[in-house]
């Protein structure tokens, strides 16, 4: 009977054994799974990271030497037309070993860059805004919108800047998000807008030169009228002169006899009859020669606001053609 209760106590030993030695297997599985996930997902994370590091890399070289660099090995790419498939260049991400990462590219965009965006293409600041001779940036940006606008017209023509990677492992960047990295947006619209302020600017000082000729004219006629009045007066004054000598000199004489005296006193009284009109208009005159210098003191008053508005709205003007200038000669630097 011992034995075979010692045999039956052996037996669950073995049992018991088998058991642990299930569940140390069943344990020893899930660490070496969750190990294997986790270094997939340590994979994938290293692989966005450094497809994210390429793609900031090749923004940075788009910034600086306004284009994309060429793939190394470079072969039209299957993805669609236009486009070079090869290898990351080296330089690109000098930690990664070389040629691990595959890149596609828009060969618009390796292009060499040339000086296509101009400021004022319609000309509305009559050339006061010159076209550059260096590229900045903002040529790239246009080269950019214009493959985007390519790819909305095209049914099956790719809409892709550059990728990076190749799948499952893949990061690719439309042209939206290349225009917002390398600040396409902003810095056109200010350019734009200071661009509009200049015109605006340009158009008041136009006003402000046409307003500044108006008020002349107004001198001049002023001064016209004026001399005209002021002619009438002398003019006036000298008919009473000659009046005077006339009466005096010769149409006194005579007027010992009766007849003689009573021709005397008609022309004392034609005189004086002549002299009181010629006063009239002599006092006239001289009213509207006083109202025509009055008119031509406040003529010159005009012109002379004028004159300093028109020179405000130029200060103004130059003032936004400088920033114009200056916008457009940094281009998409900060």
């Amino acid at each position: 009977m011992r034995s075979a209760t010692r045999a039956r106590q052996a037996g669950w030993s073995l049992l018991e054994a088998v058991v642990v030695v299930s569940i140390v297997g069943l344990m020893t599985l899930g660490f070496w799974k969750t190990l294997a996930l986790v270094e997939v997902k340590q994979h994938g994370e290293h692989a966005r990271d450094t497809l994210q590091r390429a793609e900031d890399a090749l923004t940075g070289l788009a910034l600086r030497d306004h284009r994309l660099p060429m793939p190394e090995d470079a072969v039209r790419s299957t993805l669609g037309p236009d486009h070079w498939e090869g290898w990351l260049p080296d330089h690109v991400l000098g930690t990664e070993p070389p040629r691990s990462i595959r890149y596609v590219v828009d060969r618009a965009l390796v292009e060499p860059p040339a000086p296509l965006y101009r400021a004022d293409p319609l000309g509305l600041l009559g050339g006061r805004v010159a076209a550059r001779t260096d590229p900045n940036g903002f040529d790239l940006c246009l080269r950019v919108i214009r493959r985007e606008e390519v790819g909305l017209g095209t049914v099956r023509g790719p809409r892709l800047a550059f990728i990076v990677g190749g799948p499952p492992d893949s990061r690719a960047a439309s042209y939206l998000e290349f225009v917002h990295s390398l600040g396409c947006i902003q810095s056109l619209a200010g350019l734009a807008t200071e661009v509009k302020a200049a015109v605006l600017a340009s158009d008041l000082s136009d006003l402000a030169g046409l307003d500044v000729a108006f008020r002349s004219l107004a001198v001049r006629d002023a001064e016209d009228s004026l001399r005209n009045h002021q002619w009438r007066v002398a003019n006036a004054m000298a008919r009473l002169a000659v009046s005077t000598w006339n009466l005096v000199a010769t149409k006194l004489t005579g007027a010992t006899t009766p007849v003689g005296a009573s021709k005397v006193a008609a022309n004392v009284a034609g005189f004086t009859f002549e002299a009181a009109r010629w006063a009239m208009l002599i006092d006239y005159s001289v009213e509207r020669a006083a109202s025509a210098q009055n008119t031509l003191e406040d003529a010159i008053d005009r012109r002379s606001t004028a004159q300093e508005r028109a020179r405000q709205r130029a200060a103004a003007l130059e003032r936004r053609l400088q920033r114009v200038h200056a916008l457009q000669t940094r281009g998409l630097l900060p």
